[in-house]
């Protein structure tokens, strides 16, 4: 066995045992144990019969609970085997991290890498939640190690178009990314002609893998959507403004929209990158009411838990920083891996503010944010210490 396999190996071994080891503190906290989710009965309708196809079932997207579904009947329908399988899921990220880190740190710091998003408390509960965050983490990581590699061979732009045919038919919201990560395969090499058999093998590939669940659509709802129905407000058109003579009624009322536009956006930005809350504001009535008729807080309205906070500190408040630094040590070293990793974060957040941020939004891009993270701690080093040498990758980014 070679050193890369022994290393990927223990990383593996190490990531599962912290997950297993979160699953045993998470069954004595009733508070903490997930419960049963929409996504886990639309994958036993899955394994129950063909119903979900040939009828209505769901709006939602069908990768994961088709995934779901796999690991329900691989572990024979028991439940604690699922999330078993599941934590091993969670475990393969933690390697993609360290695939996706080692051009740019070099070995050692890409194991670090790993090792701290293995300690990444949010991502460990995700294992144990039977919702899609945990196979779209996976999937775009994979998506992106992918297309940050080079390509030496016209399989890889293949492989990366099914890799992300799949990640979107599981959250279609990463339908945004696609101009992006396009940008990435058509500058892929110093040859344009290449770049564009490239481009149009990823794109081609999308297309055709998204035909069968297109039809499907177009039967059952009579509407040809891609993905699914929850997809329609990713694909939505943006509504073009009204030419008519507006009174001055409607000019007020299209500026109080606008304000509340630009503080929805405001508050959306701010709560993606919080990394702690330590007082909380009574939520104002939001018309929402669960039970026995009592008002539903808005998301993030309340102040975290101690053991919340602390553990989003360490996780991720103290990579942020550095985060900053691998930026700007990004630019000025021009180094195309980073920056293309760098520009997937951007992209994201910028949709996120659209979309809605939090906490749980910042999920998907947190192993990139590691990764950059290290990256500018590498940087600030070489600043400070010059003379030293560090183990690095390839900085020209090939």
């Amino acid at each position: 066995m070679s050193a890369e396999k022994r290393t990927l190996l223990v990383l593996f071994a190490i990531a599962l045992g912290l997950r297993v080891l979160y699953g045993a503190f998470l069954a004595t906290q009733p508070d903490l144990t997930p419960g049963a989710t929409s996504e886990l009965s639309y994958a036993k309708q899955i394994v129950s019969g063909t119903r979900w196809i040939t009828e209505p079932y769901s709006p939602r997207s069908p990768g994961y609970p088709v995934v779901l579904a796999a690991l329900y009947v691989l572990s024979a329908r028991e439940l604690w085997l699922v999330t078993f399988l599941q934590a091993a899921l969670g475990a393969l990220t933690v390697l993609l991290v360290y695939r996706l880190g080692r051009p740019l740190l070099g070995q050692t710091l890409a194991v670090a890498a790993a090792l701290w998003f293995a300690l990444h408390a949010r991502h460990m509960h995700l294992s144990y939640a039977f919702e899609r965050d945990v196979l779209a983490v996976f999937l775009l990581m994979l998506v992106l190690h992918l297309l940050v590699r080079p390509f030496v061979r016209t399989r890889y732009a293949l492989v990366a178009g099914v890799s992300y045919t799949v990640l979107v038919h599981v959250d279609p919201q990463f339908l945004l990314l696609l101009p992006v990560l396009a940008v990435f395969v058509l500058f892929k090499t110093r040859h344009g002609y290449i770049n564009i058999q490239y481009l149009f093998l990823f794109l081609g590939v999308i297309i055709v893998a998204s035909i069968p669940w297109t039809v499907r659509n177009y039967i059952v709802y009579r509407q040809p959507l891609p993905i699914g129905l929850e997809a329609a407000r990713f694909l939505r058109p943006v509504k073009l403004a009204v030419t008519e003579p507006r009174t001055e009624i409607a000019d007020i009322e299209g500026r109080i929209v606008r304000a509340s536009r630009s503080r929805f956006i405001k508050d959306n930005a701010i709560e993606f990158w919080r990394f702690a809350k330590f007082r909380g504001q009574k939520p104002a009535l939001t018309g929402q009411t669960g039970a026995a008729g009592t008002t539903k807080a808005p998301p993030g309205a309340e102040a975290w838990s101690v053991r919340h906070n602390l553990a989003s500190i360490l996780n991720y408040g103290v990579v942020l920083p550095f985060f900053l630094m691998g930026i700007v040590y990004a630019v000025r070293s021009r180094s195309r891996p980073a920056l293309m990793l760098i520009a997937v974060v951007i992209a994201y957040f910028l949709m996120r503010t659209y979309l809605g941020g939090s906490e749980q939004a910042r999920l998907p891009v947190d192993p990139v944010i590691v990764v950059v993270g290290f990256y500018g701690a590498v940087g600030l080093v070489r600043r400070f210490r010059p003379e030293e040498t560090l183990e690095a990758g390839d900085r020209s980014g090939a």
